[in-house]
């Protein structure tokens, strides 16, 4: 997205009609017409077809779709599958059969992968847990680079990706586990909503998830959000080491 992109949120009701007269107030005060080609509206699964047709009409839009990404990652996202994020592992593919290419030393490639291969899931392991399948396909093209495999070649591993993942000083390579990884930046996300009460994010999340309760105790709902489901995945680690300290 650019800076002149647009995010509009509604309901599915006469505000429709209420958008479309203000966008065209719009035009008339500053002589820029929006894009009706290139603009999109996405539905929520509840909405009834006959509603969407309805105001697809009234904004004389006829794409329904949000396939864009915004700073990397989809703009909607329903249930998380493997195609979801299956762009983050062809990311790193790309990366490293670009980089077989060459021919390297072990401290070098240990270099692309810490601060390259490695670096590109961050973000999105970030707001989302990413299916296994994913974190699996991207430890594998990791792997297989480190050892020097190539598209048309494939080399030994001498040594089990676990291993490598343990500090330098037990015998590793300080290789992230991405499944830990993944985890550990869920919780770091946690930590913030308890952290920074008065943040915009904790209380939209407060709002919605647990408005009489805290982070640490709220349940997860039946239609909860896969960003709302993550963070209680990630949950798991905060608990694991805070502890209460009573006060005055």
């Amino acid at each position: 997205m650019f800076a002149d992109d647009c995010l509009v949120f509604t309901q599915a009701t006469r505000s429709a009609d209420r958008l479309a007269l203000i966008l065209e107030d719009y035009h008339k005060g500053s002589g820029q017409l929006v894009n009706k080609g290139k603009s999109a509206v996405f539905f929520s699964e509840n909405c009834e077809d006959e509603v969407r047709l309805e105001v697809m009409d009234g904004l004389q839009i006829t794409i329904e779709a949000l396939g864009e990404k915004y700073l990397g990652l989809p703009t909607a996202v329903g249930k998380v599958a493997d195609g979801t994020f299956s762009y983050v592992a062809d990311r790193i593919r790309s990366f490293v059969n670009g980089w077989s290419e060459k021919d390297l030393s072990c401290a070098a490639r240990e270099v692309l992968v810490k601060a390259n291969a490695q670096a590109v899931p961050t973000y999105p392991m970030s707001c989302f847990k990413l299916p296994v399948d994913v974190c699996k396909r991207m430890t594998s093209y990791i792997s297989n680079y480190w050892w020097g495999s190539a598209v048309d070649s494939h080399k030994i591993h001498w040594q089990r990706w676990s291993k490598l993942t343990c500090p330098k000083g037990e015998g590793g390579m300080g290789f992230r586990d991405l499944l830990l990884f993944n985890k550990a930046l869920l919780g770091k996300q946690g930590w913030r909503l308890l952290a920074r009460p008065d943040a915009l994010c904790t209380r939209v999340i407060k709002g919605k998830y647990f408005p009489h309760g805290n982070f640490l105790t709220a349940t997860r709902k039946k239609k909860s959000s896969e960003t709302w489901r993550a963070m209680l995945y990630g949950r798991e680690i905060l608990k694991k080491g805070l502890i209460k300290r009573i006060g005055s």
